[in-house]
């Protein structure tokens, strides 16, 4: 059968690498050819690369050009495009929908940023109404009238259903759980090595949107303002640019001895080595599906801290150490806790690993076998 890949949307981090995970999942399922439409951009051009070779994948690769030439490419064109190639299901990979389509829809929730009270009360809170308008509530209106008649969704984790259900009757919709995770026993690291009376290693882990108020980044930076004064000696390591951070009005500067700049990382090996010794991860977002940034953390053996929000518990598991958002007394306190040595370092890893490793081999673990189980439906 024919299934339509709709990847649009996807550009940065973590959604590019559950794409290709997607990708590899697909390209040995023989019964099946598959019609890849996407934006393009570097990152995509680095997946299309390794894949353009693929017997079963097809890609069509266009031009950005807006929000709303995505709904009239996707509402319009796409009813073309399913009509020539006899589409069987339409899999919409980030989280939007056809109005028009007369083939079955799989819907992947890939962000919440529509879909969370709290992100809304954050906004509101700090008075960016007007942004929340623009940013949030108008796209969710649309995201909302758009999904409102899938009946299948996609998600990562229990967490994700709790929060659409706040916003869209989800009696009749069926939801797969699946995993985007490899806990394959070689992809865990054994837990690093930790001695606090030497400097500390802070991996902050973003992609360009950092100063969206879903990643909640002062959170941070004022947390290391609260550590310099107290002449606590630490390196930053960030996956954003110089330029990036010193065009953005929520850093400070004066940190920027401190801070290794290192950009977005897409080899492997890279990414993995800013997980060494005296490492602590940081995760301040708001809402998350699932966290990628943290679960690597977990995966390659270190230290990771979240905020005390749903997600975490659900993702993560509850052991997880927590601070509460918008406190930077808070999560100066998780990290003293640890420095101070009332964390096991090496058993609080290990502990997460095994969580980890229960929690997404309970879950669909190839979405092949979600698209043969809708496909019979």
């Amino acid at each position: 059968m024919n299934i339509l890949f709709n990847a649009f949307g996807i550009q940065d981090s973590g959604g590019i690498r559950v794409l290709e995970k997607a990708m590899i999942e697909c390209e040995k399922n023989f019964a099946n050819n598959f019609l890849i439409i996407c934006y393009k951009n570097k990152n995509i051009d680095i997946i299309l690369k390794k894949h353009l070779h693929t017997n079963n994948f097809q890609f069509k690769v266009i031009q950005k050009k807006g929000y709303l030439h995505r709904l009239y490419y996707e509402n319009i064109i796409f009813r073309k495009i399913i009509k020539k190639h006899n589409i069987a299901l339409v899999y919409n990979f980030s989280g939007t929908a056809q109005f028009f389509s007369n083939a079955p829809q799989l819907v992947k929730m890939h962000g919440l940023v529509f879909y969370s009270k709290e992100l809304d009360a954050a906004y509101i809170g700090n008075k960016h109404f007007l942004m929340w308008i623009k940013q949030v509530y108008l796209k969710r209106m649309v995201a909302k009238t758009l999904v409102s008649n899938s009946q299948y969704f996609e998600i990562q984790s229990t967490h994700v259903k709790n929060n659409i259900s706040h916003f869209i009757n989800t009696n009749n919709k069926k939801f797969y759980i699946k995993s985007d995770v490899d806990v394959s026993d070689h992809s865990f690291f054994k837990p690093k090595k930790y001695n606090f009376t030497k400097k500390i290693k802070f991996l902050y882990i973003v992609g360009p949107h950092f100063e969206s108020v879903h990643k909640n980044f002062i959170d941070f930076v004022n947390v290391l303002a609260e550590l310099d004064g107290r002449n606590i000696d630490f390196e930053i390591s960030i996956t954003l640019t110089k330029d990036q951070l010193e065009n953005s009005i929520l850093w400070d500067k004066k940190f920027n001895s401190k801070t290794n700049f290192l950009g977005y990382i897409a080899d492997k090996e890279k990414m993995q080595a800013l997980f060494c010794d005296n490492t602590i991860v940081v995760s301040t977002s708001i809402i998350e599906t699932l966290g990628l940034h943290i679960i690597e953390g977990i995966k390659n053996g270190v230290i990771v801290i979240a905020p005390d929000e749903e997600y975490s518990n659900a993702v993560y598991g509850d052991k997880i150490i927590k601070y509460q958002l918008f406190n930077t007394e808070s999560l100066l306190n998780s990290i003293l806790n640890i420095m101070d040595n009332q964390v096991d370092c090496e058993a609080y890893i290990l502990s997460l690993q095994n969580d980890l490793k229960i929690s997404e081999n309970n879950k669909y673990k190839a979405i092949t076998t979600v698209f043969a189980e809708i496909l019979k439906v």
